[in-house]
Parts: structure tokens; C-alpha cells; sequence
């Protein structure tokens, strides 16, 4: 009966080292996975999205007669970040976007999503009414800095 019980103890005992080797493992893991993945995730921009760095309104009537514009659709520019592609690629506050790629431009939503499926430093060609005249502006897609 002696030799039973001291096998039983053993075992626990066993089961008890295994699981405490078990946690130090996952721990470890754990630790590696941090130390590979934590500098990336520490350098990453608080918004990697694709932007242009402008801001747009639909082409209301009331904004049409405020504005004098003339174009039927599009979007208006009404802000340029400083240091973005927009601003880069001489895109202006007032200008009307009409196109993205040859796509016609009819709401935000829409820029955003073409702007969201383009890839990275991709160049685009945009067109846009500026002062009641057709111009082809190129520009390249870049990813919103940390910040903005």
C-alpha cells in the first residue's frame, strides 16, 4: 500500500511540473512574439489609410450658386492639408473633382473608397473644373501621417 501512494504522490507531482512548464513556455512565447512584433507595432502610424489629404462637400445647389460653379457633378475641395499629395499636386481649395481614373466623382463616400482600394504611391489621374475650365491633375496615393 506505501509503494501505491508514493507512485500517486510522484505522479501529481509530475502533473504539477508539467503544468508549471507548460505556463513558463507559453510564457516565453509569449515574450518572443512581443520582442519580434512590438518595434513594428510601436512604428506604425496611428492611421495608415490611404488618403490625398483634402477634404471634400457634395455639390449642393446652394453650394453651386455660392461658389459660381458651373459642373453638373463632382465634389468641391474645401481643404488642402499642407504637406499632402493634394497639396503636392497643386490640387486647390475650390477646385470640383469630376473624376478618379476616368470614374465619375459623386459623393465623399465614393472618393474614399477609391482612394481606400488604390494602392500605395500609385499614381492617379484626377479631373477636376478649376474656374470653369477642365484640367488633368496626376497624383500620387500616400498614407495619412500619425496625427491628422
Amino acid at each position: 500500500m506505501m509503494i501505491k501512494t508514493k507512485v500517486a504522490i510522484k505522479r501529481k507531482n509530475d502533473d504539477a511540473v508539467n503544468a508549471v512548464l507548460f505556463m513558463i513556455l507559453l510564457t516565453a512565447i509569449t515574450v518572443i512574439v512581443l520582442f519580434i512584433k512590438l518595434p513594428t507595432m510601436l512604428l506604425k502610424p496611428a492611421d495608415s489609410r490611404l488618403w490625398l489629404g483634402m477634404e471634400t462637400v457634395e455639390l449642393t445647389t446652394d453650394i453651386k450658386k455660392q461658389f459660381d460653379i458651373q459642373s453638373s457633378n463632382g465634389l468641391l475641395v474645401s481643404r488642402v492639408f499642407v504637406g499632402s499629395p493634394a497639396q503636392a499636386s497643386k490640387i486647390h481649395e475650390g477646385d470640383v473633382i469630376r473624376r478618379w481614373n476616368g470614374t465619375s466623382v459623386t459623393s465623399p463616400e465614393q472618393l474614399e473608397r477609391l482612394i481606400q482600394t488604390s494602392n500605395t504611391n500609385e499614381r492617379v489621374k484626377i479631373t477636376i473644373d478649376r474656374q470653369g475650365e477642365s484640367v488633368i491633375i496626376y497624383t500620387t496615393v500616400g498614407t495619412r501621417p500619425g496625427g491628422i
